[in-house]
């Protein structure tokens, strides 16, 4: 890697893989081409059976590679986490950058965030948008939500009674020593809950969270992903989780917990669900739509 000033800090990047052969050299590429370049890079392969382990060992001395063991019996959310924490545990450097195998930087990505860092080095936590890109690359467009682009994310998190303020996986880049506090993931007590929505939640309570404009990822939109699998896409759902993730966290460490029935956002997402189940009511009770007789 490319020496740094001894005043800067170590930056890392942290590849979790599995069966991303068609799309992991682009993946790895793209960190490598960083105008800010890591001191780190570290991928751990949870026992790819494609072309994975081959390709990543082919870089040589330019990543470690952690060979992990696939286990079959757990569902792929627990994997991701014994993949992070693998990583995280061979890391070294004090900020850590998430990146799945099937997405990419862009080339200023880490150029971009440590400015931000260099600006607010107490962050816990720095995020942009994302390219959501289709399995060929092309881009579809970015999703820039507003509402995760908050001055203080603490102060919103609580006046919304809601923690849905951050982008995905290989959006965000965290201290080492906020990662230190999570990881490894407790998965006896919430076990259905990804690794962007459970690092994420409640991290503003440990420090501010640097939001910037211009989309610096590409997030893959395909089939067979963990963030596409049956019961992630619930928005439902996923509220629940987070609250549920947020208030472990926040009961662990001694802060008030946020409460789901004061979240509007939560009752629009009920509404939703709701409003389709009772239009069918209605119309098995009166199938050509006829006015009921006065």
């Amino acid at each position: 890697m490319t020496p740094r000033s001894p005043s800067l800090p170590a930056v890392g990047v942290l590849i979790n893989n599995y069966n991303n052969g068609p799309w992991l050299r682009a993946c790895v590429d793209s960190v490598l081409a960083q105008s800010r370049r890591p001191d780190e890079i570290i991928v751990y392969d949870d026992g790819s059976t494609d072309d994975s382990l081959a390709l990543l060992r082919s870089y040589g001395d330019r990543l470690r590679l952690i060979e992990g063991v696939h286990d079959g019996t757990r569902p792929g959310i627990v994997s991701q986490g014994a993949a992070l924490a693998g990583a995280f545990a061979a890391s070294t450097a004090e900020h850590l950058y998430l990146l799945d195998g099937d997405d990419c930087f862009l080339p200023g990505k880490i150029e971009r965030y440590e400015a931000a860092w260099a600006a607010r080095a107490d962050a816990a936590l720095v995020q942009a948008p994302m390219w959501l890109i289709d399995e060929a690359g092309e881009r579809l467009r970015d999703n820039y939500e507003s509402n995760k682009h908050q001055r203080d994310h603490r102060r919103a998190t609580y006046r919304q009674q809601d923690c849905d303020l951050y982008y995905a996986t290989s959006a965000i880049a965290f201290t080492r020593s906020y990662l230190a506090h999570e990881v490894p993931i407790d998965y006896s007590v919430i076990r259905d809950a990804p690794i962007d929505a459970r690092l994420t939640a409640a991290v503003c309570l440990f420090g501010p969270v640097l939001t910037l404009d211009e989309p610096l990822s590409c997030w893959r939109q395909r089939g067979g992903s963990i963030s596409r699998a049956a019961g992630q896409r619930d928005p439902l759902a996923a509220t629940r989780r987070r609250h549920r993730c947020f208030n472990h966290v926040a009961r662990r460490h001694g802060h008030p917990p946020i409460h789901l029935w004061l979240n509007r956002r939560f009752y629009r997402q009920l509404v939703r669900r709701l409003l389709p189940s009772v239009l069918a009511a209605r119309l098995a009770r009166n199938p050509e739509g006829r006015r009921p007789a006065a």
